[in-house]
């Protein structure tokens, strides 16, 4: 099995990817791989495996889509950094299907969406197989794909519905926007999230989207706050601060 995460740019650091390591050493009972796409390997654990990004114009999230560009005959999961992973993930395996590509639905989205919104978030994947044409229809027109979506969410979801299954309930909730049809921050009525963020520690995975994201205030996003900080992360380093030398 390969667990994978990638890093690009300045979000993210070093100290994220050795976390997610640990958490993943701890709560994987199988053998795995953990392999990091990257440019920058500095200060990164010398256990995990670095593989360097190709030379693509690409930035943020749309980095993720070059995941695709090879078959894998390995079960593959992939995982945000900004994930907190609270529990025994080794089941997660059980929901790979060749062929198609799961990830998860955001069930904290009950609402009407907007015509390119999706329920769908890719901070978490699982697949096995060849999926090469995701990767080779958002290439032939990024430019069009980017401006069209907001990230790779939008693109899956209205591209390559066909070849998508989703995660069960229960098992992956959000800190910020919540974990069901009753609890949640229904953003279409209420500006500011809730006080208190969401915590489920019943849950396996707890993803962080909306981390260091700016959202428009005043002049603009530039001068925006960010919609959750590293305060949201406060109580949560038990989850990580756990030593990976039996990997």
């Amino acid at each position: 099995m390969d667990v994978i995460c990638l890093k690009w740019g300045d979000k993210f650091n070093h100290e994220h990817v050795n976390r997610l390591y640990n958490m993943v050493c701890k709560n994987l009972d199988c053998d795995f791989n953990f392999i990091c796409y990257t440019e920058d390997s500095n200060n990164i654990d010398s256990n995990i495996i670095i593989r360097p990004l190709a030379n693509y114009d690409l930035e943020k999230w749309w980095w993720k889509l070059t995941l695709f560009e090879h078959a894998t005959k390995n079960i593959t999961l992939f995982l945000d950094l900004d994930v907190v992973i609270q529990n025994n993930i080794t089941h997660l395996k059980n929901y790979c299907v060749e062929n198609m590509l799961r990830l998860i639905k955001a069930y904290w989205k009950p609402f009407e969406l907007k015509e390119f919104d999706t329920n769908l978030n890719s901070s978490i994947m699982i697949w096995k197989g060849d999926y090469t044409d995701i990767w080779n229809k958002f290439k032939k027109d990024q430019d069009y794909y980017m401006l069209k979506y907001n990230g790779i969410d939008g693109y899956l979801d209205h591209n390559q519905h066909e070849k998508l299954l989703y995660f069960p309930e229960k098992i992956v909730y959000s800190r910020l926007y919540g974990y069901d049809k009753k609890n949640y921050w229904d953003t279409k009525k209420y500006d500011e999230p809730p006080n208190d963020l969401y915590y489920k520690p019943n849950f396996d995975i707890c993803i962080f989207n909306g981390w260091k994201r700016r959202r428009y205030e005043g002049e603009g996003l530039k001068n925006g706050k960010y919609l959750l900080d590293d305060k949201g992360y406060e109580g949560f380093e038990k989850y990580w601060n756990w030593s990976c030398y039996i990997c």
